[in-house]
């Protein structure tokens, strides 16, 4: 006789039945992965990519063109995000610090400002300043059409530095720039000729201007113009009188004293008579006969 099953008793069987269904299917799956894995078939893991945050900082910016001459703290401002790596180190990141200062050049509406063009009142009044840089001097020396070379020495331009003296002329400072010539910061135009200043101003170091400084009283200075690519020195930086090399003088005529020739007209051998010696002579000098005489 079959035993009889109750409805409860179908219900937990067949929820029994069920879960056996997916722990069969999911240990199946499972081999099946780790035979795919294991045969070498299993695609490689997807690498992850790792995108960089940029450190964004925030820097005042002038709403409007400033003008040159202008007061930094007399400019409006508004504050923009920059990457903090695209800045350069000078910029002015905060306008407190820097309210003082003037607008040495114009600057342009929106973009950050650099800290080289900003400086004091007296440097915007001043422009020669602005050229300085720390621990440099500068210093004006009298010049002419050969100390300036002709004019080409002008703003911009390398030169070296000699002192002329009656016993000797000497290097006295190597690679000068001139800032100034005439009290123009321009350079020489390429269209026009250059006009010959009498004063120029030289970027110095301070050994340089304590030996330029001591040398004027002593000779003339001149300039000797150079390439901005030449970065040799002098190879003597001394010249005195006795290093000039005299002329060589005309070596004497050698005086001919004699001629003979031995041989026959097709081998015949000349000698001329030089200084007591007998030479061979290719030709007969002038003034000399030469007799034929046979055996």
């Amino acid at each position: 006789m079959a035993a009889r099953i109750s409805r409860s008793d179908a219900r937990r069987y067949s929820s029994f039945s069920t879960a056996l269904g997916v722990a069969a299917l999911a240990a199946g799956l499972s081999g099946l992965a780790y035979s795919a894995g294991k045969g070498g078939d299993r695609p490689p893991a997807p690498q992850r990519v790792f995108v960089p945050e940029f450190n964004v900082v925030e820097v005042p910016v002038p709403e409007r063109p400033v003008p040159a001459g202008t007061l930094l703290r007399e400019v409006p401002f508004r504050l923009e995000k920059y990457p903090a790596h695209q800045l350069p180190q000078n910029v002015v990141r905060e306008v407190g610090r820097s309210g003082e200062l003037t607008a040495l050049v114009s600057l342009p509406a929106g973009l950050p400002i650099a800290g080289d063009n900003l400086g004091s009142a007296d440097e915007a009044t001043n422009p020669i300043l602005g050229h300085i840089p720390p621990g440099m001097r500068a210093m004006t020396v009298s010049v002419d059409a050969t100390a300036a070379v002709e004019g080409w020495a002008r703003s911009g331009s390398i030169v070296d530095v000699l002192l002329v003296e009656k016993a000797k002329t000497a290097v006295v400072a190597e690679k000068v720039k001139v800032i100034s010539a005439e009290r123009s910061l321009s350079p020489v135009e390429a269209s026009g000729a250059a006009t010959v200043p009498s004063t120029v101003t030289l970027l110095v170091t301070q050994e340089q201007c304590l030996a330029i400084s001591t040398a004027v009283p002593l000779g003339r200075i001149t300039f000797a113009l150079r390439s901005s690519r030449d970065s040799g020195s002098w190879r003597d930086t001394h010249f005195a009188p006795e290093d000039l090399a005299p002329a060589e003088a005309p070596s004497p005529r050698a005086k001919v004293e004699g001629v003979v020739a031995f041989g026959g007209t097709g081998s015949r051998q000349r000698f001329a008579l030089v200084q007591g010696a007998w030479l061979p002579a290719d030709d007969v000098p002038s003034g000399f006969l030469l007799e034929n005489r046979g055996r």
